[in-house]
């Protein structure tokens, strides 16, 4: 098993962190802080009705589940390149490179409107343009998180991942039903102005953060050479490695599940349309930014590994529970408590991810967990797959399964992750460097 010594040059540790109190929003007193989670909460809102009204486009129009999974998939076809956007976001400012990405999505949305518009979409337009703009959401995701974690004062960190991944959930339901209701009452088209216009506020307010990043190396190394490097530093860290394994297990099970394939169990499940499946999204949100929101509040949370792995099986527990359920309230109060115990497992990973990340590989570390984000079209293929062929019960069953079976061969290969820790205040890092 790697040993936990860090590539040269040496670098303090980043994970002393400060905790006191509980303080859920403490981030936002930060003024740089509250411009990107707004801007953020607008993206990705974009983004989330995008999602939802794409998806279900190609369903009314293939009537194939499959189908779904795979524009699903197509949004993240850019995680190929995420070891390249963290050498970038490693290497430039990064404010700059976040103000390209949303003027790139605004761009593409006004392609994707006009099409609408004039009554030109296909099928295949979809699969292209949602693939073309997969490269600036995943460098999108990487530039933020990076610049996050440069904006706020340490000791708020874990009210910034918090509200980070709230901002996701905030938009998954305000995305969802607001998608689903525009879409089922008004059409297309008006649907796809609302979500241009989203992303042109996220654009606007972005232009009024003013964070200097921090850059981990900018000597003028090659961007192959800075890969590798990132690469070495993950290999001899196995705790970071663990939770890159982590973000690709859960992206691979569970993630699909909130994802395109809530349309495909609304339908089967229940024979809800498009609204129903939106408002069942939203509840699996709205429980997910209730786990953020009171995972990020306990700012003396010192052992984030032991915390992922009992949340992430109760996680999939639960997702085995939904299989069966014959009532929709009961399935309804089922991925509420889903969305709880997920967003407070991602907060736990990031957490964690960015303690044992100093600054110096901050963007090439998050990169490589954009590279492990290919669980999720991985999941939704599989899942629509699984779910064209046998059941959407049989999906859940065998995401969930695989996903118990994931974290029990994490524990045989990283036992430390149990045991890992963030330092109290005062105390020395008595880790080599």
């Amino acid at each position: 098993m790697p040993t936990d010594h860090p590539v040269s040059p040496p670098t303090p540790s980043a994970s002393r962190f400060r905790f006191s109190g509980l303080s859920p929003f403490a981030a936002l007193r930060e003024r740089n802080y509250r411009f990107i989670f707004t801007a953020q909460v607008f993206s990705l809102w974009a983004m989330e009705m995008e999602a939802l009204v794409l998806a279900w486009f190609v369903l009314a129009d293939t009537g194939s589940p499959l189908q779904v999974g795979l524009i699903g998939a197509a949004r993240f076809g850019g995680i190929f390149l995420s070891p390249v956007y963290g050498a970038i976001v490693d290497r430039f400012n990064q404010r700059t490179i976040l103000l390209v990405v949303r003027g790139y999505n605004l761009a593409l949305a006004i392609v994707f409107a006009s099409l609408v518009l004039t009554d030109s979409l296909v099928v295949w337009h979809a699969y292209v343009l949602v693939s073309v703009g997969s490269v600036g959401r995943m460098l999108g995701v990487v530039t933020n998180d990076a610049l996050t974690a440069d904006a706020v004062d340490q000791t708020n960190l874990s009210s910034a991942m918090g509200l980070l991944r709230g901002s996701l959930d905030i938009s998954r339901v305000l995305g969802s039903l607001l998608g689903g209701a525009l879409l089922a009452s008004i059409g297309l088209g008006t649907a796809y102005v609302a979500i241009t216009i989203l992303y042109a506020i996220a654009a606007a307010v972005a232009f009024a953060i003013t964070v200097k990043s921090v850059s981990g190396d900018r000597r003028g190394n090659g961007y192959f050479s800075q890969i590798v490097d990132g690469l070495a530093y993950v290999r001899t860290r196995s705790m970071v490695a663990a939770l890159l394994f982590y973000t690709f297990l859960t992206e691979f099970t569970v993630f699909p599940m909130v994802n395109d394939l809530m349309l495909v169990i609304a339908r089967d499940l229940h024979g809800l349309d498009v609204d129903g499946a939106g408002v069942m999204r939203a509840v699996a949100s709205g429980g997910a930014l209730a786990g953020s929101i009171l995972a990020g509040s306990f700012r003396n949370t010192l052992r984030p590994g032991r915390a992922l792995i009992l949340l992430t099986i109760v996680w999939h527990l639960i997702t085995l529970a939904i299989a069966p359920s014959p009532y929709y309230p009961l399935t309804l109060a089922l991925f509420f408590t889903w969305g709880v115990f997920g967003g407070s497992a991602f907060v736990m990973l990031m957490l964690g991810l960015l303690a044992e990340t100093p600054s110096a590989f901050r963007g090439r570390v998050l990169g490589l967990r954009g590279l492990a984000i290919f669980g999720l079209p991985a999941g939704l293929v599989l899942g629509g797959w699984l779910a064209e062929a046998f059941s959407v019960e049989t999906m859940l069953i065998v995401h969930g399964t695989m996903g118990l079976a994931m974290v029990a061969l994490a524990y045989l290969l990283w036992p430390k992750l149990w045991s890992m820790r963030l330092q109290r205040p005062g105390e020395e890092d008595t880790r080599i460097h």
